[in-house]
């Protein structure tokens, strides 16, 4: 069950679009949306390089008042600031950091409180069962983060800052595709020729998957089948951790029947493989 929890995410940051073109000038460049965003319900989307790779998740709320809020890493503000002012172009659309803005998210007592101070909120759509999301004003709640990061990595979400870095992994290596991130039926965007066509194919060889621990492990932590390295872990809380592994030879190694360790100790694959 998911700790109860209310928290700023200083690691995220807010741009938000407005004009008569917020909603349609990037269509053609996002991963999913930004069309089809609702007040009730956020958007999973991301940024990618020409080549596939993931230059920074994105979380898209409605504004209410026609525009967009978009959240994402703050590591990545200025960089996205420059990249959507240039894919605008002649579009009727304002394009703003908002340092007066925040992101918060909570779960379960916290989300009350949430929504009573929210400009925009909904339930995580990357997994409800994370909590809740919202954009609200600056000087909300303080940091705590642990419960947050927990719930996150127990729903099985990876997120940029944390699991992977801008331009180093493609988006089914962080399981956009089954988060709901990607929408392969929307046309062009950004890197959506390697995207579709490592979907049309299958057989994705790179996931990252929830394990069950029996010691607290790290991020760099080394996932072994017998004494075959699988991959490594990219964030952890308690007894759960999150892994970018090799599905191909996990299937394998366990088809043979090895045994999955992580700092010495047995681990086992909380997911489901035959789904991936």
């Amino acid at each position: 069950m998911t700790q109860d929890y209310l928290t700023t995410l200083p690691h995220r940051a807010v741009l938000s679009i407005t004009g008569q073109d917020a909603r349609s000038f990037l269509q053609r460049v996002l991963t999913h949306g930004p069309e089809g965003v609702t007040p009730d319900q956020a958007m999973l989307s991301a940024l990618l390089t020409p080549q596939g790779k993931v230059l920074a998740d994105l979380i898209i709320f409605d504004d209410g008042e026609g525009g967009l809020l978009f959240d994402l890493p703050a590591s990545e503000a200025e960089t996205l600031l420059k990249r959507f002012t240039l894919y605008r172009l002649r579009s009727d659309a304002a394009i703003e950091r908002r340092e007066d803005l925040s992101v918060i998210a909570a779960s379960g007592e916290g989300e009350a409180e949430l929504r009573t101070v929210a400009l925009a909120a909904s339930p995580d759509p990357r997994n409800a069962a994370i909590g809740w999301r919202a954009i609200a004003p600056a000087g909300g709640p303080a940091s705590d983060l642990d419960a947050y990061h927990a719930a996150r990595i127990k729903a099985g979400a990876p997120e940029m800052g944390m699991d992977f870095g801008p331009a180093e992994v493609f988006s089914t290596d962080v399981n956009h595709d089954l988060l709901g991130g990607i929408d392969y039926k929307k046309g062009c965007f950004v890197g959506q020729e390697v995207a579709s066509r490592m979907h049309r194919k299958g057989g994705v060889r790179k996931r990252t998957l929830r394990l069950s621990t029996q010691t607290p492990a790290q991020p760099g932590d080394t996932v072994l089948a017998g004494d075959i390295s699988l991959g490594a872990v990219s964030s952890a809380a308690s007894d759960c951790a999150l892994a970018r592994v090799r599905v191909d030879r996990l299937k394998d190694a366990l088809s043979e029947g090895a045994s999955l360790t992580l700092r010495g100790a047995p681990a086992r694959v909380i997911d489901d493989l035959d789904t991936l």
